[in-house]
């Protein structure tokens, strides 16, 4: 069993450096590449990224079926590891946006749909846990890197910023790329950890169907789609701290509050999941997040701010682990290369509108407060939509 868990580890890299130093590390590059390059788009380059990922992320099942998974993977890290340090040569918006859809191509072959078929083909027991502790790495991997890479950008420049930042990628991706494993455990003539037989034989014998075209299907699209959408409030708020008249300095701790929930979280939902079954735990999450906005709203006193950021953190739990974790519940094992690389999209597609909806919010209200209402206007429909699925699930 103790390959498993190497896997598992080669996983957290993969993740830290798709999601964590990939994404969640962009944003500090957005105001010293936009100041030296008197480029107002810059930050368009990470959208392109998000709807090229969501593009790609519905073939990756089959791309993986077609070629040896070893060598997509590596070729895939290589192209993002390449295109991110071709980001330090970029002078212009196009040279930006072609890097930035090249990057979201190739780190969609190793980001989140492959991530999650490895957990599912390796971990039959605790694969909760697995998948918390996977994406957990990538919370934990944008909030040790990205002050990092901030004070690489003010002692040296961007460019340099954006050379170690591939340099960390490659760093990051090289266990799984160098230790051999398959995507399975039964491609080695292994089991999958904590399988049993007998439960495996009495899953073959339920047949369950699934189909695109179905109202269960369709509602948990949406939901996937509304929940990635949350996640943008998070990087805003320092800027409605700031708005309440704190200082910037102080607002920056409502930030590190809100990366720490997303950490904490994600490394609970999945034993949440494991000792109470998959929708319960995404449930108490909703609840956290649903809290963490309230308090957030009507907080004036930092502490309340800080506490409310923290609980808000949760969000990213529900995109990154709630999400793969009920695809696999509502669809079943055998249905997950399908049904996912498309809630993947749906994701990734909330993700890359996300990206300018709270600022167009801000711009048209003069507020950040109503950017928490859309958000918690968004949370109650993702919870009477999950109702939805729960009713209607085919099986």
């Amino acid at each position: 069993m103790k390959k498993h868990w190497l896997v598992l580890v080669c996983c957290c890299g993969l993740a830290a450096a798709s999601i964590g130093i990939s994404i969640n590390s962009s944003g500090v590059f957005y105001t010293p590449v936009s100041k030296n390059l008197h480029m107002l788009t810059f930050s368009m380059h990470m959208t392109l990224f998000s709807l090229a990922t969501a593009m790609m992320s519905l073939f990756v099942p089959k791309i993986y079926e077609k070629f040896a998974f070893k060598k997509v993977l590596t070729i895939s890290v290589i192209v993002a590891v390449a295109s991110t340090a071709a980001m330090a040569l970029g002078k212009n918006a196009l040279t930006f946006y072609i890097l930035g859809a090249v990057r979201g191509m190739s780190t969609s072959l190793f980001s989140i749909v492959p991530i999650t078929i490895i957990i599912n083909g390796w971990f039959e027991k605790k694969h909760g846990l697995a998948t918390s502790i996977a994406f957990g790495f990538s919370g934990l991997g944008g909030t040790i890197c990205s002050p990092i890479l901030s004070s690489i950008i003010s002692s040296f420049n961007w460019q340099m910023g954006y050379l170690l930042k591939a340099i960390i990628i490659l760093l990051l991706c090289l266990p799984a790329c160098i230790y051999p494993f398959k995507m399975t455990a039964f491609d080695e003539g292994l089991v999958p950890y904590g399988y049993q037989e007998r439960k495996e034989t009495m899953q073959k014998q339920i047949t369950s169907s699934f189909h695109f075209i179905s109202v269960s299907f369709i509602a948990f699209f949406i939901f996937g789609m509304l929940i990635s959408c949350i996640t943008s409030v998070t990087q805003h708020l320092p800027g409605y701290g700031e708005s309440l008249g704190y200082p910037l300095t102080t607002c920056a701790m409502l930030l590190s509050a809100g990366m720490m929930g997303n950490i904490v979280s994600k490394l609970i939902i999945g034993s949440l999941s494991d000792y109470f079954g998959e929708m319960k735990a995404t449930l108490m999450m909703i609840g956290v997040n649903i809290l963490g906005i309230i308090l957030l709203m009507i907080g004036k006193s930092m502490v309340l701010l800080i506490i409310g950021a923290f609980m808000f953190g949760s969000c990213y739990s529900l995109g990154a682990v709630a999400v793969p974790l009920l695809t696999k519940y509502f669809f079943k094992t055998e249905n997950y290369a399908k049904a996912f690389p498309t809630i993947s999209f749906a994701s990734n597609v909330g993700a890359a509108i996300s990206l300018s909806m709270v600022g167009y919010i801000y711009d048209f209200f003069g507020s950040y407060l109503y950017a928490f209402i859309i958000a918690l206007v968004m949370i109650l429909i993702s919870l009477a939509l999950l109702f939805i699925v729960t009713k209607t699930k085919e099986n």
